[in-house]
């Protein structure tokens, strides 16, 4: 009778300890998923501002290509797991995301504001923007 009584009690014990793991491990993955969404919009309006003074947007493009880079950014925030758990899958969805926001720049921006764009990917000065040739 003791030992049923000591198995239970441990049996409940045990279960009560995976529940507040696996309570603190959501809260864990919460905050994490805010602070990356913090982090990408902060940045992104980061490089919105630093491609606005580089390239000498105008009114119309402005919103165009902050709208780009942060959806560029969240997507990239949203794979970035992978990076870890499965590199190849990463490296082509990545990629795949790259093409897309060039794709989209271009269309955005002049045929000059492009080429200095691209020219931004191998300075050594692009602090901020760095994020878009990764």
């Amino acid at each position: 009778m003791k030992k049923t009584i000591l198995t239970i009690a441990i049996a409940l014990g045990a279960s009560g300890a995976f529940a507040q793991t696996s309570l603190a491990s959501k809260i864990n993955q919460a905050t994490q998923t805010a602070t990356t969404a913090s982090t990408y919009a902060s940045q992104a309006s980061a490089v919105a501002s630093k491609l606005n003074s580089v390239l000498a947007l105008t009114g119309t493009q402005k919103p165009q290509v902050a709208t780009i880079v942060t959806d560029y950014l969240k997507s990239k925030a949203n794979i970035s797991s992978l990076a870890t758990t499965n590199a190849s899958d990463y490296t082509s969805k990545l990629s795949d995301l790259n093409s897309g926001m060039f794709s989209k720049l271009k269309t955005a921006l002049t045929a000059v504001q492009y080429a200095k764009l691209l020219g931004l990917k191998t300075s050594k000065t692009t602090d901020v923007l760095s994020a878009l040739f990764i």
